[in-house]
């Protein structure tokens, strides 16, 4: 059955949408909202957080505010139905639930052969679709809220009760809670450094060994996970905020201008004010909260 779009209304924080996912084609892009995507048709290998997961149909993977995503490749029957919802909706969900519910669910956030798990969100949506067709509804945001928080709950206590199925762990439970610990601080401090032996200080370890954790999780340096993640966000704040160039370039603790678009143009090929004036007049879907 086609599914038509169901955009998010006013004053709602939430949308249903059957779509491709072209946005994320061949270029990370940080997330500032949570999304559920359930694959409907075909098949595409996603990027989150530089770790690569494998969609088929009947996957399901979820994706979390501050996430970093890029679809490598897909085939041209590749559709899913995304719930998109804003971080503040996270965050109501969230309340008087375990921290290590969402640790969990990060570090397992990906399902591709679970009948019982494409079912119970394959509902989950089914239902949330009902409310959002109703014209009157006015308790969206709660609906969509409490749908969350049973999902969260049922995700964890479904791999609690099954352990035979979590994810294989390829590397050690020390590197795996490093590199979390790592992007969790990079996520709450890009602004302020991009210097490797600031992030290997605040983890109590040598940048050296922090390189050899950050390579083992993504085949990537950590210097090339800092500089990817620090320009996707200056990207979002060129396309975000109407703060000049010069004062962007302060928020984001460079010594100065110059040196700033220096930056930027060795890693995306064109000066911020050359990417500010494209944004502008053709914007990607799905950078702003506020296009939620």
């Amino acid at each position: 059955m086609e599914l038509k779009d169901i955009e998010m209304r006013p004053n709602c924080k939430a949308s249903l949408k059957t779509r491709s996912l072209d946005e994320w084609l061949g270029e990370y892009v940080v997330i500032d909202y949570g999304m559920i995507v359930l694959c409907r048709e075909g098949e595409a290998d996603l990027r989150v957080n530089f770790t690569e997961w494998r969609l088929k149909p009947g996957s399901v993977i979820t994706l979390f505010p501050g996430d970093v995503v890029s679809i490598t490749s897909k085939n041209e029957e590749f559709k899913a139905e995304t719930l998109r919802y804003a971080a503040s909706l996270l965050r109501e969900a969230s309340l008087q639930l375990e921290h290590t519910v969402y640790s969990e669910l990060k570090t397992d956030r990906c399902r591709t052969e679970s009948a019982t798990l494409t079912s119970i969100v394959s509902n989950m949506l089914a239902l949330l679709r009902l409310y959002f067709e109703q014209e009157g509804c006015i308790c969206l945001d709660q609906l969509v809220m409490l749908q969350l928080k049973a999902f969260f709950l049922g995700f964890y206590d479904y791999l609690y009760r099954n352990p035979s199925e979590r994810k294989a762990e390829s590397e050690s439970p020390r590197t795996k809670e490093l590199f979390n610990q790592f992007m969790r601080e990079l996520e709450r401090r890009y602004r302020q450094s991009r210097d490797v032996s600031y992030y290997a200080e605040l983890l109590h370890i040598s940048p050296k060994y922090l390189n050899m954790v950050t390579q083992r999780m993504t085949s990537h340096t950590i210097k090339t996970i800092i500089n990817q993640y620090v320009v996707l966000q200056i990207k979002q704040s060129l396309t975000t905020e109407e703060k000049s160039i010069k004062q962007i370039a302060w928020d984001y603790h460079f010594s100065d201008l110059s040196f700033f678009c220096r930056y930027f143009k060795q890693h995306t090929g064109m000066t911020p004010q050359q990417f500010r004036k494209r944004e502008l007049r053709s914007p990607v879907e799905g950078v702003s909260a506020a296009q939620l």
